[in-house]
């Protein structure tokens, strides 16, 4: 029985550091996605600036790509050690819509650089960044 105990508890130590090592895997990813979402809104900005809207396709794109993966990018218990705030996950169904109107914003405004249309290309990266700074109040660390 001891033995039984003792391999129980090893199994058990297993799969928590196993539980560590891909939250913090996917709290590295996710933190790299965000990154690479925030360098591609400066280059939509930048299109912005210069009138030329062609130049935010691209960005645009690799925008929709990754709001598409957030929520899943914040498995429960993935927190620690991060800036993400427990209301995640004690208001998932709040971050959900968070995210899902983050992901809407990103598609109009991957829609309108695909128009070519540089003026509400501004417009709609306001909007765009006033999702992000919803859920960053709600959801993130200061």
């Amino acid at each position: 029985m001891k033995m039984f105990s003792t391999l129980a508890m090893a199994a058990v130590l297993g799969l928590t550091m196993v539980a560590g090592t891909a939250f913090a895997d996917v709290a590295d990813q996710r933190e790299k996605g965000f990154k690479a979402h925030a360098a591609n809104m400066k280059a939509v900005k930048a299109a912005v600036e210069s009138g030329t809207a062609s130049a935010a396709v691209e960005p645009t794109k690799a925008m929709v790509a990754w709001a598409k993966q957030i929520p899943e990018m914040f498995p429960e218990g993935s927190g620690e050690g991060t800036d993400a705030l427990p209301a995640i996950w004690s208001d998932w169904a709040g971050f959900e819509k968070a995210a899902a109107n983050h992901l809407a914003a990103v598609e109009k405004l991957a829609a309108v650089a695909e128009a070519g249309d540089a003026a509400a290309l501004g417009d709609q990266l306001k909007a765009t960044g006033a999702t992000c700074g919803a859920c960053h109040k709600a959801y993130r660390k200061d």
